[in-house]
């Protein structure tokens, strides 16, 4: 497990049992790089991510505080719609397995062509995999990525965070992404992999995945199990 997975881990138990109380400012990151034994830039990663789950906000020039819902946010369940892979949402209670049903290069659809901004001769990985949660099927994912911005995919990649590897070992920043959410009939797939039933409806979220400079990362359909997920939005209270 990366460094900073740990670190996030150990200050979501401390949130839930208390030792960081609600509203009150933690731990500045020089004294918590000092405890873990590790840098300033790992005890940040660890940081931001907490806060795009919604547990922890900074102000500047205060510091990093504890929110007033944190316990509701640290016990609840697995929420889509934010900008972080799977891998980053479960905590260590949470068992994740990553079954890689297929993996090839090919050329792009026209589909695929239009939201990934390509050529129709530019090759892209077609990913497809069953992420399976303690021991529970959780969702299909079906990934599309540019093969010549996103090098070096490999099958041990797959088996840990895909969105690590492109952050850690790419140096990519992930800019904003747009989604679509559906309600959908399950599919042959879904029978088999997911476990649904002919009445039982499945969450299809689709989205385009930019870096920070606006270029197409990927184009993705997720199709998950109805009764193990739910959807977050958090709307922004800012002036233009």
């Amino acid at each position: 497990m990366a460094k900073y997975k740990e670190v996030s881990n150990e200050i979501r138990k401390r949130i839930k049992n208390g030792t960081y109380p609600i509203e009150d400012r933690m731990p500045d990151q020089t004294t918590l790089a000092k405890e873990f034994q590790t840098s300033r830039v790992t005890i940040k990663k660890a940081l931001d991510l907490l806060t795009v789950v919604g547990l922890i906000y900074t102000i500047q020039g205060s510091g990093t505080y504890i929110k007033q819902n944190a316990l509701q946010l640290a016990e609840s369940s697995i929420r889509i719609g934010q900008n972080i892979g799977l891998t980053d949402h479960v905590d260590e209670s949470m068992e994740l397995e990553n079954k890689t049903l297929k993996f090839d290069v090919r050329f792009p659809t026209e589909e695929e062509c239009e939201q990934l901004l390509l050529k129709k001769e530019d090759p892209v990985y077609e990913i497809e995999r069953l992420r399976i949660l303690n021991n529970q099927p959780y969702s299909l994912e079906h990934s599309i990525l540019p093969l010549t911005l996103v090098p070096g995919v490999t099958q041990e990649v797959l088996q840990q965070s895909m969105y690590d590897y492109i952050r850690n070992e790419l140096g990519i920043v992930f800019g904003e992404n747009r989604q679509t959410i559906r309600a959908a009939q399950p599919d042959e797939l879904d029978k088999e992999y997911l476990n649904c039933s002919e009445d039982e409806p499945v969450l299809e979220v689709s989205k385009v995945m930019f870096t920070s400079s606006g270029i197409p990362l990927e184009y993705s359909k997720v199709r998950h199990r109805f009764d193990m997920v739910e959807m977050s939005f958090v709307n922004l209270n800012t002036e233009l």
